[in-house]
């Protein structure tokens, strides 16, 4: 139960003495270590006490089971006899060269362990060929390299209509070389703006006609919109941003909960904003005007948030462990609970975990504020129970041994920890934990904020369906809200709450709506934002938002045919939230303030910084790109086609389409590299059909299959610099040449992910990365070619050809010999081969 976190100084044996040796004593056994015969077929598991006192009920075969493996997997135990606090276990065969896990178990099939077994120590892992020679440390290296940094953004908008007033000042000073005044107080510099500002009205309604009916030349917003829609180009005007807020709460305010915006409009969530000085966590509405009419910057919470002292900041639960880390990719931790303040944790709720101090000065000032993230939980036990909307405490876990209660968390994949995470180390000799904790109470907020007042849209005159203004959006954006699409429909929410918490920030554009609400005021109905109206019936209550040059928005409603317009004089209410663009990407700890009804919120932040916010694009960049999105290919005809299509996938590297006549019909054979794994499972062949399917020819048939992967034997002779060892320069040469990633993180010579479909490898690589090894004087091949083929002049080629469909593999895994191998002569210059 421990294995999730990495710890430096393990105690759990200690602990587990003391606790007999207390009064009263606790008596509990476990696993303290294990040994290989040198025969492999023999295993000595010692305990911490004598299995004569503990368990009560003596150990059988069934008790004991060996998971793992590669080749061998999974071994069965034949024997066991106990000896005083060693269990002596037989198994039928040896394992290879994967690592095993020794575990107890109460009974097969089931992960208890025996009563009297503590959970904690109740498996092991090991290595049947442990005792095996090896040049290299068993110790492994643990790097963390750091995280890329992020180039600079780059603006390109640039654009004024001086022309017009350059060219009568230049001509005037033709005409009166002596006037040189150039103030703008003057009276012939006002002149000449006069003209030029009247020249350039009326050259725009001049050419309005013909400029706005081509997208190259169109010069308004709306113009550009409707043409790039023909394209079905995604012209968008901009994006909100979003961000986790995180609340702490005094015990006055348990059981509260903040309000999130209506799922339908967006609107009403409950408004927090940064940071105005003079001002608490917890302020009234008309603090809050206040504060934004200083400058702050709005965000309304997107889903409710349910408030508990428990959760302001939790600790870890690490089995008495000292100096812990959780390992970056986790997805599993325990937290520490309070009988006297219980935590109410549920799947679904999000939690933030962050670094406390730092792992250098181990001071709360120096701590890594990048160390920071946010899960969503997929499992919680136990779970907090829901009873009439309210939130109940379950009967607590415990811990065997110190009796502690604690909390075991789970979430999903896509939100692994992408860095560890330290938990408590020695500093200077002396112990610092508290490290990290972790923050509840955390809601999910977006930029923007509901105008409290109620506007009626104004008609405007002329034009072939009906179009109103929005009056306060001349003042402030219309707040362009993401949301995402749900899966298999073209239906957009503001929150998929079965995906992970990192997928909340991420939107694309072409799901973007306006969060506004428009209403009929004489029955009450509800008009429903769309982005354009081709789908829409003639009685359907659907709108367009359209966004001019200067921000202003404009409702445009339908014609009858697509769309159902107002009736004549029908009296339309309209609330909406502005706020929009990247004024919304505030940085971390901005967020101060929250507006609430009842007291006991004792600080409001955002532990991580708001993204997402883009500004409008600009007409250029649509001009450029939206032509690009009609030659787009929507339909698969040719083999390339087809592989086209598929390659589209995000899990997919690159495909290669075949069309073969299988007696009856064509069908169109896709072989697939998957991006970052080998294997074609039943899984993803299935997905991938069901993408192709939208685009597949009629009378075709698809099928998905893998690579045909060609195994390689490479031997090359190594020269060494003086003062290397050999070994050394051995295990970085095997380190360059992974099949996974290396000791940087970065992929070795033959990951998966670096070879793909008939691309030859080349000699000259090999021994440009052998050569960039440190330590590494000169190369020389000697063996180069195929495995378990003869040679065929491929050292001389200087490359090894592959056909089609054939990649490139060497994993060099002792496993499995017959996916290639590559060996090293290493030798010290004036060494004689």
């Amino acid at each position: 139960m421990t294995g999730q976190y990495f710890c430096h100084a393990p105690g759990r044996v200690v602990a587990l003495r003391e606790a007999a040796a207390g009064s009263p004593a606790v008596l509990l056994n476990g696993i303290h270590f294990l040994e290989v015969d040198p025969g492999q077929r023999r295993l000595r598991v010692h305990f911490v006490h004598p299995l004569d006192l503990v368990p009560a009920a003596p150990l059988t075969p069934a008790n004991v089971e060996i998971r793992g493996g590669a080749r061998v997997r999974n071994p069965a135990v034949t024997a066991i006899a106990p000896e005083n606090e060693v269990l002596t276990v037989d198994v039928a065969t040896a394992g290879d060269f994967s690592r095993y896990r020794l575990r107890l178990v109460a009974s097969a099939g089931t992960g208890v362990p025996p009563d009297g077994i503590d959970p904690a120590l109740a498996e092991i892992e090991f290595s049947f060929k442990a005792d095996c020679p090896s040049d290299f440390d068993c110790r492994p290296a643990a790097t963390c390299p750091p995280d890329p940094a992020a180039g600079p953004a780059v603006d390109y908008f640039a654009r004024d209509y001086a022309t017009v007033r350059r060219l009568i000042l230049d001509r005037m000073s033709v005409l009166m070389p002596e006037w040189c005044e150039r103030s703008a107080a003057d009276l012939w510099v006002t002149l000449a703006e006069a003209i030029a500002y009247r020249a350039d009205e009326i050259a725009y309604f001049q050419d309005a006609v013909g400029t706005e009916a081509y997208l190259g030349t169109a010069r308004q917003r709306v113009s550009v919109r409707r043409h790039t829609r023909l394209l079905d180009y995604p012209f968008h005007d901009g994006r909100n941003a979003r961000t986790f807020v995180a609340f702490e709460v005094e015990p006055a305010a348990d059981g509260q909960v903040l309000n999130g915006c209506d799922p339908e409009t967006g609107l009403g969530g409950t408004l927090v904003f940064t940071t105005v000085p003079g001002l608490g966590p917890a302020v009234s509405q008309d603090d809050a005007d206040t504060g934004l009419r200083a400058g702050a910057q709005p965000f309304e919470l997107l889903e409710p948030v349910t408030l508990f002292s428990a959760h302001n900041g939790i600790a870890f639960h690490t089995w008495s462990d000292d100096e812990c880390c959780l390992p970056k990719g986790a997805t599993l931790a325990f937290l520490r609970d309070d009988p006297g303040n219980r935590l109410r944790l549920r799947a679904g709720d999000i939690l933030i975990f962050e670094a406390m101090k730092s792992t250098t000065t181990g001071e709360k000032v120096d701590a890594d504020r990048l160390r920071r993230h946010a899960v969503r939980l997929t499992h919680v036990d136990p779970e907090a129970r829901m009873k009439g909307g309210v939130r109940g405490v379950s009967s607590p876990r415990r811990d065997p041994v110190t009796g502690e209660a604690f909390v075991e968390i789970e979430w999903g994949e896509g939100d692994a920890l992408p860095f560890p995470l330290c938990l408590s180390k020695r500093i200077g000799g002396a112990l610092v934990d508290g490290m990290a904790a972790v923050a509840g109470n955390v809601g999910l907020a977006d930029h923007g904020v509901t105008v409290a007042r109620e506007e009626r849209p104004e008609p405007l005159a002329g034009g072939r369906t009906p179009r109103f203004r929005l009056a306060s959006t001349a003042v402030a954006l219309l707040t362009q809200q993401g949301r995402v699409r749900v899966p298999g429909s073209d239906e957009v929410v503001l929150i998929d709450r079965s995906k992970a918490a990192s997928a909340a920030l991420v939107c694309e554009m072409a799901d973007v709506r306006p969060a506004l609400e428009v209403r009929s005021g004489s029955d009450q109905r509800r008009w429903n934002v769309r982005r354009d109206l081709l789908a829409s019936g003639g009685a359907a209550n659907d709108l367009v938002v359209e966004v001019e040059n200067d921000g202003r928005a404009f409702l445009r409603f339908g014609d009858g045919v697509n769309g159902r317009p107002p009736r004549p004089g029908e009296d339309l209410t309209a609330r909406i939230r502005v706020g929009n663009g990247v004024a919304g990407n505030v940085g971390a700890e901005a967020i101060g303030h929250a507006v609430a009804a009842f007291g006991g919120i004792s600080r409001v932040r955002n532990p991580l910084p708001a993204t997402g916010g883009v500004d409008a694009e600009p007409m250029l960049k649509a001009r450029l790109d939206a032509p690009e999105a009609f030659r787009r290919q929507e339909r698969a005809v040719t083999e390339a086609d087809y592989a086209e299509v598929v390659e589209r996938d995000p899990r997919v590297e690159r495909a290669v389409a075949t069309r073969r006549w299988t007696g009856s019909w064509y069908t169109m054979f896709i072989t697939v590299d998957r991006r970052g794994s080998e294997t074609i499972d039943p899984a993803f062949e299935a997905a991938l059909a069901a993408h192709v399917e939208r685009y597949r020819l009629a009378g075709h048939d698809v099928e998905i299959d893998g690579p045909r992967y060609v195994a390689l034997d490479v031997a090359l002779h190594v020269c060494a610099k003086p003062g290397y060892f050999p070994t050394d320069i051995e295990s970085r040469l095997l380190d360059r040449f992974s099949a996974g990633l290396r000791s940087d993180r970065e992929p070795g010579f033959f990951h998966p992910d670096r070879l793909t479909f008939g691309e030859p490898v080349y000699l000259s690589a090999v021994i440009a990365a052998a050569m960039d090894v440190t330590g590494v004087a000169f190369v020389t091949p000697l063996t180069f070619q195929r495995l378990g083929r003869s040679p065929a002049g491929e050292i001389e080629a200087g490359r090894i050809a592959m056909q089609r469909l054939e990649i490139a593999r060497l994993d060099n895994d002792p496993n499995a010999p017959e996916n290639g191998r590559i060996r090293f002569e290493v030798e010290t210059k004036g060494q004689a081969r």
